[in-house]
Formats: C-alpha cells, structure tokens, sequence
C-alpha cells in the first residue's frame, strides 16, 4: 500500500500534519502583549507566581539532571546498566504518582501516622512538594533517554583511553564522556525544563495556591470568559513563552559552564584519596537515589491500591476500619466509561505515532536525509498551554470540529514528539545491511523492513509504543481546552476529583492509571524480549 501511494505522498501527509498545528499557532497566537503598563501586572500575587514558577523549574530540572548524570555515570563505568531499575517509576502517571504522594507524605498522612517525627517540609501544596514531586518523576525520564544517548558515543574506548594515561574510570566519565553526553542530550534538557517550569495538572493537585504557579493562573484565565480574564490569559500566555525561552537559555549556560569546567579539570593531578572520596559520594547517591526511586514508587503504587479499599480510614489510625469492594461497585460506571475514552484515544494516538515515525525515519535513511531533529522536536520546546491557547483562538476548531477528532490531533502531535526521542537513536543504530539484503533478493522495501529490519527494531518499537501511549493517557491541557469538557478521561476526572477533600475516589481513577501504564510497561517488556527500561 505504502509503495502504491509512494514516498512523496506519504511524507508529505506526515509533513503538513506536523506542520498545520504551527499554522494555527502563528495565526492564533494573540498579540497582546505584557508590556510593563498591561494590565496583567496589576494582577494580586503575579511576581510571586513568576519568582515560584522559575524555582520550580530551575531546581527541579538541575536536581533531575544531577542524580541521572551520576546514575548514567555508573552504567558508562561499570558495563551494562541494570536497565529495569527505573521502569516503575518512568511508567508512573505524574497525577498518581502525584496523588499517592500526598496520601503518604503530607500531614495527616500515612506516614505521618506511623513515624514517631512528623515531616514538615511536605505539605499539601507547596514548592517542596511540587519540586519533590517532579524530581521523581523527571530522573528516571532522564536516564531512560541518557543511556540511548550514551550508547550512541563511543564512551568505552574514551574510558579506555583515558585509564591508558593513568585516569581511572571515574574521572574519564566526568572529565571526557560527560561533556559529549551533555550536548548529546540538550534537546531532552531543554524539553525537561520547560516542563517543569510550566507543569499544569501536577501544580495545580500539588503547587501553591495563594497564589498558584503562573501556568495554572493561565489555565484559570482561559476557562473565564470575562474580557478582563481573557485579556490576562493571552498576556500570561506570552509571559509563560518568556520563562521557556529563560529555560532554554539556562540549559545551554549550564551546558557550557559544566564542560569548561570539566575541560579545565582535564591534565590537573588530583589525589587519590580526594578521588576515592568523590567516587564513594556518588555511589552512595547513586544507590540512595536509585533505593528512593523504586521504594518511593512501590509504596505508593501500594497506598493507592489500598486507599480504593478502605474504609473509615480516619487519622491517626494505621489501618482502616474494614476493607471493602463498596467503592469500586459504586463507581464502576463512571470509572469504566473514562477508561474506555482514555484508553481508546491512546491507541489510535499511539498507533498512528508509532507509524508517522517509522515513516519519516525510513524516508531519511532512505534518501541519505537527515532532518534536524530540532525540527521535529518543537512541540516540546515551547510550552504546551501557550500552544493550546493559540488553538483556541485560530480555526482549529473549524478544521477538527469533532472535540475527539480535535483532542486525537492534539495528542498526536505530542506524542510524535516523545516518542521520535525514543525511536530515533534506536534507528539509527541499526545499519541497513540487513534491509539491502532483503531487497537484494526481490523484496520490496517495506517487505524488507518487515521480515529483516523490524527484528531489530522490536524493542524500539514497543517503546515507541508505550511511550506515545503514556503521553496520550497523561494529557491534561489539550484535553481539557480543546475537548471543552466534552472527551473527558482519567486524567481530567482526576483533577477535577484532587480538587476536593475526599481520597478514595481520586485514589480509585489514579489507580487505573497507574494499572493501566503498569500492564502497557509488562507488555512492552514481553513484546520487546530485551527489556530497556
């Protein structure tokens, strides 16, 4: 089929489907400024939602970094990584995950119960939170993406080179492999950051309140349709794009600043008990970091199952009163019906991901072609709810004016984005030796990619898949603005459920996305043989 409709045709589709949402954003995108006498900077609390939104993703994005650095610096010195150490974590919905926390950690909460101390630095919406929170959740998305970037350098005849002339291993992964590791990966960084620095649902079930971050303020703006709080969303909307670009901007500094200093460290004698104390810190971090990850996200898978059983679980008590499938029976409905919706749309969305990639990657190999990765990673580098917002004021909707139609769309172009970060550096590690052969013997093209390149790319594929799949499942913003309230899924009914004081509900819609991410990651491992995560 692909060969009837020919190249041109099938790239080109792929290209305007990626490049239409772009159209809309440029016509779309209001041209209502913050200058300094807009009304916007008038608003009660909004240097204080600017000064806690740039903390939030200043120090959320460096700690991520940090800890992944040191967890991918052991995989470089020490062989094969452990490559399912962070799968739990890196599947974990942000809103469970986010939701399971709270339960655990805040006041009032489990662990609040059992410990003899309290935790104070938790409450139930605050930076610390938020930060934690986030850094849980962007580490093991950082390793995950920094060991496919890794093992795109040649890292072990650096290291090797390096001990030749008397540097251990240690010191030739900061000193040599780091650097090129750091610039290999200042797309993903730059993608992180400007996450964090313009999360929405996680802020808003987790972050402050009095006042909210800026990309919730924004979210609020939009859903009022007074002129006033109109005319603040497209003044925040702009406001938010200057933070991404602050973001962008840092990474690249940081980038810099952490490779000068390396390569001013290269050639100096250090001595040996300095560098064994150095190395014996990182393992400890390392193994904390890692014990922190799993044990943090196995709790909390557990806290969360519990929660949808209990009943009468009131502090300070351990335990609840009795156990009970009462909840379940009474929400199995509403609880199905948002599954059916949210499942449903994240396998069209993944599906059809997974295709467009594998499309435009063979067409590169194919024709000697290299599109700038950049390019086709855009959508991350701006921040998601400024997209949105243009949508909303251009003809997307007379283009998609199905809400589902409008939502599949919206989640397609994201998850392209994802998961090209995943399937690309894969791709490009397998030669096409094997697909040659296949049409050296009179296969077609794809009939050759088929039976003898697709073996290869079995477990690229299949986190291709999870991977547009999750970020489909997680979508809130598209979700929520284009779908006008009329796609709901678990994601949004979470939202709208933490806005409460009740835990079992939210508990049981948190738990079906976590379960639901669980059984894609056991399925991803099966299909893939070789687990990578």
């Amino acid at each position: 089929m692909i060969k009837r409709i020919g190249w041109g045709t099938l790239v080109g589709a792929l290209m305007i489907s990626l490049g239409l949402p772009w159209v809309f954003v440029l016509q779309g995108l209001p041209f209502n400024l913050p200058t300094p006498t807009a009304q916007l900077w008038h608003y009660p609390g909004i240097a204080s939602a600017l000064r806690d939104s740039l903390v939030v993703g200043l120090v959320a994005s460096c700690i991520s970094l940090f800890i992944a650095s040191i967890i991918i610096g052991r995989d470089a010195t020490h062989g094969k990584p452990k490559t399912n150490d962070v799968g739990l974590t890196f599947a974990a919905p942000h809103l469970a995950f986010a939701i399971a926390f709270l339960w655990l950690f805040t006041p009032f909460g489990w662990f609040d119960r059992v410990l003899p101390f309290a935790l104070p630095w938790f409450e139930q919406q605050s930076l610390v939170t938020l930060i934690t929170i986030l850094v849980f959740k962007e580490t093991p998305f950082l390793v995950v993406l920094g060991r496919q970037q890794l093992a795109q350098l040649p890292y072990r005849q650096w290291i090797l080179q390096g001990r030749s002339v008397g540097t251990s291993a240690q010191r030739s992964w900061w000193l040599i492999v780091f650097p090129a590791w750091l610039k290999a990966m200042r797309l993903v960084l730059i993608a992180v950051a400007i996450y964090t620095v313009s999360v929405v649902d996680v802020a808003q079930v987790t972050g402050p309140l009095n006042p909210p971050l800026l990309a919730p303020l924004v979210v609020n703006w939009q859903l009022q349709f007074d002129p006033l709080s109109q005319q603040l969303a497209e003044q925040g909307t702009w406001l938010l794009m200057g933070l991404a670009g602050m973001m962008a901007l840092w990474v690249i500094a940081q980038e810099l600043v952490l490779r000068c200093l390396m390569s001013a460290r290269v050639g100096r004698v250090v001595a040996q008990s300095y560098e064994a104390a150095v190395a014996l810190a990182t393992s400890i971090i390392r193994r904390a970091s890692l014990i922190a990850l799993l044990g943090v996200s196995t709790a909390a898978c557990i806290a969360l199952i519990a929660l949808t059983f209990a009943r009468g679980w009131f502090y300070p008590s351990v335990l609840p009163l009795e156990w009970s499938i009462a909840s379940w029976s009474a929400h199995n409905d509403l609880l199905l019906q948002r599954l059916g919706t949210t499942l449903s749309i994240g396998l069209v969305v993944a599906v059809l991901a997974t295709m467009a990639i594998t499309a435009l990657r063979e067409w590169q190999r194919h024709h000697r072609y290299e599109i700038n990765d950049a390019w086709l990673l855009a959508a991350l580098f701006v921040p998601q709810l400024s997209l949105v917002v243009a949508w909303l004021h251009s003809d997307w909707s007379q283009w998609f004016s199905n809400d589902t139609a409008s939502v599949v769309m919206a989640h397609f172009w994201f998850s392209f984005a994802y998961g090209y970060l995943i399937y690309a550096p894969a791709e490009r590690a397998v030669p096409q030796t094997h697909l040659t052969l296949g049409r050296s013997l009179g296969f077609g093209y794809w009939r050759s990619w088929w039976w003898f390149k697709r073996p290869l790319l079995t477990g690229a594929l299949a986190h291709c898949l999870l991977v547009t799949l999750l970020v489909s499942v997680a979508q809130y913003v598209p979700t929520l603005l284009l779908g006008a309230g009329r796609t709901p899924t678990l994601t949004t009914e979470l939202v709208a459920l933490s806005s409460g004081g009740e835990w079992q509900l939210p508990a049981m819609f948190a738990t079906a996305l976590w379960l639901l991410a669980l059984v894609s990651l056991v399925l991803t491992q099966i299909i893939s043989k070789e687990p990578e995560l």
